[in-house]
């Protein structure tokens, strides 16, 4: 009876050693610099979030920040544990990775126009027109594969906000509060237009992990401890400083 009890132990034991992650183990946060979400390893809506849930988690986390093309790639080359905020258009059709059961985000896109100049609001009306977007951020697909469209990449959105300005382009096409935030920053709120009613495309924003065992460890503790903070009401708090 002593050892089907000691059996018994070990097998518990097995099971809890294979749910959960070890808070001395180190778990890398790979993301990439998002005005206002992601500022710097310490600032950032995003990166609040990140280390909330770190903490109720009792995770030893490290984030890698880098620009938006090499982080996914780490990611892929299995050179980061968890990526965020990721998107499905971040990864290759044929690319297996874990995703988040409770999302962080709806990254909703605007189509940003100078004020006095036809206020736009579909992929539609952006036909044959000159279009600045933001070099490595994840836009629609039912966007980028309008072969209509010409396309105009610029490095960070206050370059597309002056080149908007400068009749260089159209219209600029950004998530919202980065977008609300490149033309506050530059001082040209006043000068801008959107339609506040008529997002161009909404996708669901998530952590994603490997898939390996590590990965689906985290994903079922991270996505627990998700829902935990949004039913809490502590996610709302983080989230309302994107304003």
């Amino acid at each position: 009876m002593k050892s089907l009890k000691s059996l018994a132990f070990a097998i518990i034991l097995s099971i809890l050693v294979t749910t959960t992650v070890s808070a001395a183990e180190e778990v890398s946060f790979a993301t990439f610099p998002i005005p206002l979400m992601v500022v710097d390893e310490n600032n950032g809506v995003f990166v609040e979030l990140a280390n909330a849930i770190a903490s109720r988690a009792d995770l030893k986390i490290k984030i890698i920040i880098a620009p938006p093309k090499r982080t996914i790639t780490n990611f892929i080359g299995n050179k980061a544990d968890v990526l965020f905020p990721a998107v499905d258009v971040f990864f290759p059709p044929d690319y297996a990775y874990l995703k988040s059961s409770e999302p962080i985000y709806i990254k909703t896109d605007f189509i940003f126009t100078r004020k006095g100049d036809p206020l736009l609001k579909t992929i539609e009306s952006l036909e044959g027109q000159k279009v600045g977007i933001t070099r490595g951020y994840p836009y629609a697909n039912e966007l980028m594969n309008n072969k209509k469209i010409v396309f105009d990449a610029a490095n960070g959105d206050n370059f597309n906000v002056l080149k908007l300005m400068k009749g260089r382009i159209v219209a600029f096409v950004v998530e919202e509060k980065s977008g609300l935030k490149a033309f506050e920053e530059a001082g040209l709120l006043d000068k801008m237009q959107y339609d506040k009613a008529s997002p161009v495309s909404k996708q669901d924003v998530f952590y994603s992990f490997q898939t390996n065992e590590k990965g689906k460890r985290l994903e079922k503790l991270i996505s627990r401890v998700l829902l935990e903070m949004k039913k809490d009401g502590s996610f709302g708090k983080i989230m309302a400083k994107a304003k």
